[in-house]
């Protein structure tokens, strides 16, 4: 074994969560600013990676008793007269850009979003980000998708039957304007929330930390553990036992193997750990255990974004 030291430098990757890290350790609870999530999707999510179904497919994922559909809507392309599908939401930039979105509707007090044409870039740098024109393109693209699909949640109750909510997202948008036709999704005007969405945001938000989202911007798994614990641990009465096999339906339907899985998991958790350090939980060869934790959101606290 050779005694030379080891010289090689952490990627820039590296270098800025750790960086995010240090400074959300030095920021107290009720400072943390804050995003918002409907309660729904800290039970049920959104792919993770690009699901490329296609225009009859819909995405699932069930978890529990919760169930989530996401079904695409055709938009017509004015410049060529076609019907186009754009994919359904998926990855970090889809959960991290619908919390700007609900955030700011909430700020604002209606479902109507005022946005200026400088918006996007800001708001990639406020997540953690860069604006680089391949973010831009990417968060651009995520947006329209959003834009064209409507999410049904489902909950089945004790007695059998079931509850279910149809809730397009946004509505009103110039996905192909016509000063700018070959740029898809300019901001120069308004984003408009359903007024199913936005009535259930407004009962039932839930509270999430930017300063952790940040730290957790480039991993959708980890993005939808932490909601997951965001939700759960403070509510807690007494510790929850959760099988390697029920993770694996909530937090594993884009990995086959079980031994893949609970690898990618354990990882998963060491992230999210780094950054929502009062969280109680561990794992071992049966499953998972979580007990009640202090929330990652200590006061109601409005964001200011751009």
């Amino acid at each position: 074994m050779s005694d030379k030291p080891d010289n090689k430098k952490p990627s820039r990757y590296a270098e800025s969560r750790t960086r995010l890290v240090m400074e959300s350790f030095h920021t107290p609870a009720d400072e943390r600013e804050h995003l918002y999530m409907p309660v729904a999707l800290a039970h049920v999510y959104f792919p993770r990676r690009d699901a490329k179904l296609s225009p009859l497919e819909s995405w699932k994922h069930q978890s529990g008793n919760f169930s989530l559909r996401i079904k695409q809507v055709s938009v017509e392309n004015p410049r060529t007269g076609q019907d186009e599908f754009l994919g359904v939401p998926f990855g970090p930039k889809a959960r991290l850009l619908l919390g700007i979105i609900n955030t700011m509707a909430l700020q604002q007090g209606s479902n109507k979003i005022d946005i200026e044409a400088d918006t996007l870039p800001k708001f990639l740098h406020k997540i953690g980000l860069t604006d680089g024109g391949n973010q831009l393109s990417q968060a651009r693209n995520q947006i329209a998708r959003l834009a064209t699909s409507i999410i049904s949640v489902s909950y089945k109750q004790e007695d059998g039957s079931s509850l279910q909510a149809n809730l397009p997202i946004v509505k009103g948008f110039d996905l192909f304007p016509q000063a700018h036709p070959n740029q898809l999704l300019l901001w120069k005007r308004n984003i408009v929330l359903s007024l199913d969405y936005w009535d259930e945001l407004q009962k039932h938000p839930l509270p999430l930390s930017l300063e952790h989202l940040r730290i957790l911007s480039g991993n959708a798994r980890a993005i939808d553990f932490y909601s997951f614990l965001a939700y759960r641990l403070h509510n807690l009465k007494r510790p929850l036992f959760l099988t390697w096999a029920t993770m694996k339906e909530i937090f594993g339907g884009d990995i086959e193997a079980m031994n893949n899985f609970k690898r990618k998991m354990r990882e998963t958790a060491g992230l999210v750990k780094l950054a929502y350090r009062d969280a109680r939980f561990s794992c071992d060869g049966e499953g998972w255990t979580f007990e009640q934790s202090p929330a990652p959101i200590i006061k109601k606290q409005t964001l200011l974004l751009p």
